[in-house]
């Protein structure tokens, strides 16, 4: 009989204990994921923090000396404000509450969302010269949260999986490179801590990045938005057709080509796998320069390296350009790395941890289609492994000459590639609803936007459409009209030799014309693009030049240069004098003779014609022409076309236009 009263009060002891600590545990105070250690809070506005709680709990926040309590609602959420700031810290953050922590290392300084698609997605260690940035990317000031891609069916109040990074050489590598070149143009002219929100991604168009209230008002789009609300309201979400496409599609077709591919099967990437039967191949170079045939498939490269003393225990890098096309590679069996899209520079962090004393090996899967597998690299230095982190005296290990290789899977012999699904980032407010609601309580100094390369083929419609996502993220953001400064397009596209008409063109012209909406700078980047590749590497001045703009029109530097603007046309006997603004202390022409101009009479057939600077006018001219009208820039790659070699004497480049309003070929494509 004791031993069931014994039995009985521990269960009730056990019982009343495990209620206090469920109590307390539901009590917990948690921040929404945009707070956290090293974060960046704007200055010179209100500083609000918000999260949940348990329902109506109290609690205390204690940040930068000054005491709040806070009371939660009844559904467990809570905000609450402090003063504005201006720029400094570190500062602290102290929740005090049955689950009590503290958020270190927060600076005040000024916060730019930074948006768009693969060009603003595109990472540091990707762009021109990148080994030698990341060595200098050390900047206390400079902080950055990238958000995770998320496409969601309705608008999200939290993001997951995100932290704040102090920008080091360890931690930028994954940056978006036009966004840290931005940030640290601003960072060393005004010495204030600069916060990136780097929120992108690849190969999407504007109209995801509107909210369905906005885009719904938008008539090729209102149709299609108000459709898919009611799929995700009634039968399905994002999240649904996400996983659909991938058991359905993805994971089938990656499962057989694993299983047929010997580089898989056998482990080619393993350190132990004996490489001795293998063909050589002569780095830098193809399968095809060498003579070795034009293989179309997957194709596994393997180099046996010795780690000298002075490069033990630390992180190196490796570098290696310009491999065709896709690649995985591995470092000792382990993967350091990988691009999906075609050609380009490699630069991979290879981890202390995983190097071997003595040999190591590099493995690279890679897939060849369309371009000869191999390497093009012009110059063999830059196949090397270094160190990652600058010293005085630099051990550079270098990797051309001799590579092992080995065919893994003809492209005869690939599995049928998966139908193409439904692509779920494409659709209208999806990226907004996952990747730029969750920010609009927090206080920021503008937006930044690279974008529209997606949108090209319908051009005419981004005249509507790139304003109304402008003007709905001031409105959801709450802030007035906050700075929003873009990228105009680069040079892309087949080089022609006379004038043509051009979608890429007159998506430029469509952002050119955005700057009619208050308060928007827009960066012109048309001499630094490349014909054979939508991402061109040279982000240090695309990240220039959007600071610019906002040393122009944001920081008060009225003297800072930015590209000149074309504003006013009028006929002079038989050629048209040009006026703009922005022109700095004079226009220039790059090279020599001013090019890239064209010029057509009443039948709108243009033709290259001369011209010359003239003070802060451009005069257009052609022999037999009755001019009418004319148009600079105008096609994809104009500098590799016909010029296009107008600058200001500072060096911004002056921005494609033209002077008619003829029908656009992309009018009427929704």
């Amino acid at each position: 009989m004791k031993s069931f009263y014994y039995t009985r009060a521990f269960a009730l002891l056990f019982t009343l204990s495990f209620a206090a600590t469920c109590a307390k545990a539901s009590n917990i105070v948690r921040l929404s994921g945009l707070f956290g250690d090293d974060m960046v809070l704007q200055r010179q506005k209100a500083i609000r923090f918000y999260g949940t709680a348990a329902a109506k709990a109290v609690f205390d926040i204690e940040f930068a000396g000054k005491k709040q309590k806070v009371n939660a609602t009844g559904n467990g959420k809570w905000e609450i404000t402090f003063p504005a700031m201006e720029a400094g810290g570190p500062y602290k953050l102290r929740v005090t509450s049955d689950s009590s922590f503290t958020l270190k290392n927060i600076l005040i300084g000024d916060v730019w969302v930074c948006s768009g698609q693969s060009n603003m997605e595109w990472v540091l260690r990707r762009a021109f010269n990148s080994p030698y940035e990341l060595k200098k990317a050390n900047y206390n000031n400079i902080r950055f949260l990238t958000v995770p891609k998320n496409a969601a069916s309705f608008a999200a109040e939290e993001i997951k999986n995100a932290s704040w990074k102090t920008c080091t050489t360890a931690n930028a590598w994954e940056f978006s490179a036009v966004a840290y070149f931005f940030a640290r143009t601003l960072t060393e002219r005004y010495k204030v801590p600069i916060g990136i929100i780097h929120t992108s991604w690849g190969g999407t168009p504007a109209e995801s990045w509107i909210s369905n209230d906005a885009i719904s008002t938008h008539p090729d789009f209102k149709l299609k938005a108000d459709s898919l609300l009611q799929v995700f309201k009634n039968r399905s979400t994002i999240e649904a057709l996400q996983k659909q496409v991938y058991i359905e599609r993805s994971f089938p077709y990656l499962k057989k080509l694993q299983e047929k591919d010997k580089g898989y099967i056998e482990g080619w990437s393993k350190t132990q796998y004996n490489d001795t039967e293998w063909k050589t191949l002569v780095v830098p170079g193809t399968l095809e320069q060498q003579g070795l045939g034009d293989y179309k498939g997957s194709i596994w490269l393997r180099k046996h390296v010795i780690i000298p003393a002075a490069m033990a225990g630390q992180d190196l890098t490796l570098v290696m350009e310009k491999l065709n096309e896709r690649d995985i590679t591995y470092f000792n069996g382990t993967e350091a790395g990988r691009v999906s899209g075609f050609g380009g520079k490699r630069v991979y962090r290879i981890p202390k941890e995983i190097l071997n004393k003595g040999e190591n090996i590099i493995s690279i899967r890679l897939e060849a289609f369309d371009r000869p597998a191999g390497f093009e690299a012009k110059d063999a230095s830059i196949i090397r492994l270094e160190q990652m982190v600058e010293t005085n005296n630099p051990t550079t290990i270098p990797l051309a000459g001799e590579w092992k290789y080995a065919q893994g899977l003809a492209a005869a012999e690939y599995p049928e590639q998966p139908k193409a699904g439904i692509n779920v980032s494409a659709l209208p407010s999806v990226l907004y609803n996952g990747m730029i609601a969750p920010l609009k309580k927090l206080a920021v100094k503008g937006f930044l936007w690279y974008q529209g390369e997606n949108n090209a083929g319908r051009a005419f419609q981004y005249r509507t459409l790139f304003p109304l996502l402008i003007n709905d993220w001031r409105k959801q953001f709450n802030q007035g009209d906050l700075p929003f400064i873009f990228t105009q397009l680069s040079g892309y596209g087949p080089i022609t030799s006379e004038p043509v008409d051009h979608f890429w063109a007159e998506l430029r012209e469509a952002q050119l014309q955005t700057l009619s909406v208050p308060n928007t700078g827009m960066a012109v980047t048309i001499d630094v693009g490349d014909p054979y590749d939508i991402h061109p590497l040279n982000k240090q001045v695309v990240g220039k030049r959007l600071a610019a703009q906002a040393m122009h029109m944001v920081y008060g530097d009225q003297d800072q240069a930015i590209s000149p603007l074309y504003e006013s046309m009028r006929l002079s006997g038989d050629s048209i004098r040009l006026k703009f603004r922005h022109t700095g202390k004079n226009l220039i022409s790059k090279g020599g003779i001013t090019k890239g101009f064209a010029i057509a009479g009443a039948d709108k057939k243009f033709a290259w014609a001369n011209a010359k600077i003239d003070g802060d006018e451009i005069v257009v001219w052609l022999w037999k022409v009755k001019p009418v009208a004319v148009r600079y820039a105008w096609t994809g790659s104009p500098v590799e076309s016909n010029g296009a070699n107008v600058f200001n004497a500072e060096g911004f480049p002056l921005s494609p236009f033209r002077t008619d309003n003829w029908k656009s070929i992309t009018e009427g494509k929704k």
